[in-house]
């Protein structure tokens, strides 16, 4: 197959380039810069095509298309100027492409595959019961951006396309990401909860968010919302325990909330905040995680 990836050079992206092209595909990368990241150089030479978005042109002849095109939302103060480009790169965008593949008829993508987040259950400081993909959308700012960047993708199904959306949580890699971001602090004897530490995570392997993708990619009946998060969410508290048993290390050096609320205004909430996600119809479909278990996810990933 002809598969193209909007935002292919992300963490995600470009390792879920790497994937399809050992598997035979043929792979297709949109990329505002055209900057390869070296994971993707190192690699034989790609198909990139350079823009704001993927065009009628960059569409045709596309088997699938998978976008993960968005500004990012955790680490940034969200200004209102921010707000803006975090709803337009998703909402817009979307909306655009959906726009060109139905412009495109038979010579357009027949599946798309749209990112969507956890963050569409809410956010909450304190422990939730277990969300599934039939929990409707919070009406909180996450949960609107979520739902309406959903809403945007869902149009193409009304052309016939298969649409699934890929609601993730946090993806645990050493590449990039928040373990990334968390390991030097850890490393250091500095590492700890964030706030209360009572708020939910629900993560989820790189190699599980990536083996969940081709898995769906080949389950033609797969269409609508699946939660790509492990079996087994854990609360922030917990996360850090863990990581400093892996990593030898003590977890005691708790972040206060009012500090990241000083540094990234509202933005703070993705770190303070969270929700207990269970990935019911992705099991249900017969999906086996090779990582359902924290430790040994990062034990995994850190030796």
């Amino acid at each position: 197959m002809l598969i193209g990836i909007s935002g292919g050079t992300g963490l995600i992206g470009s390792l879920l380039a790497l994937r399809l092209k050992a598997e035979g595909h043929k792979v297709r990368i949109f990329s505002r810069s055209g900057k390869l990241p070296y994971r993707l150089q190192r690699s034989s030479e790609w198909d990139v095509r350079i823009g704001n978005g993927p065009s009628p042109a960059d569409l045709s002849g596309l088997d699938v298309l998978i976008n993960f095109a968005g500004e990012p939302i955790a680490g940034v103060r969200w200004t209102d100027e921010v707000r803006q480009k975090i709803r337009s790169s998703r909402i817009e965008s979307t909306r655009t492409i959906v726009d060109r593949i139905s412009d495109l008829g038979d010579s357009g993508p027949k599946t798309l595959f749209n990112a969507s987040a956890v963050g569409i259950y809410g956010s909450y400081e304190s422990p939730t019961p277990p969300f599934t993909e039939n929990t409707p959308a919070a009406d909180d700012e996450l949960g609107r951006l979520c739902a309406d960047w959903e809403a945007e993708a869902l149009r193409a199904e009304s052309f016939g396309i298969r649409t699934v959306l890929l609601r993730t949580g946090v993806v645990l890699s050493t590449e990039g990401g928040a373990l990334a971001t968390m390991l030097p602090a850890f490393r250091l004897f500095a590492g700890g909860p964030i706030g209360s530490g009572h708020q939910i995570l629900s993560w989820i392997h790189i190699e599980d968010q990536l083996a969940a993708i081709l898995f769906l990619l080949r389950r033609e009946e797969a269409k609508g919302a699946f939660n790509l998060v492990s079996p087994e969410p854990v609360s922030n508290e917990q996360f850090s325990k863990t990581l400093g048993q892996v990593l030898n290390r003590p977890s005691f050096t708790r972040v206060p909330s009012f500090a990241l609320k000083l540094a990234f205004g509202d933005g703070a909430l993705v770190a303070t905040h969270g929700q207990r996600v269970v990935p019911k119809r992705l099991s249900d479909l017969g999906y086996k995680f090779r990582y359902p278990n924290l430790e040994g996810a990062l034990r995994s990933l850190l030796g």
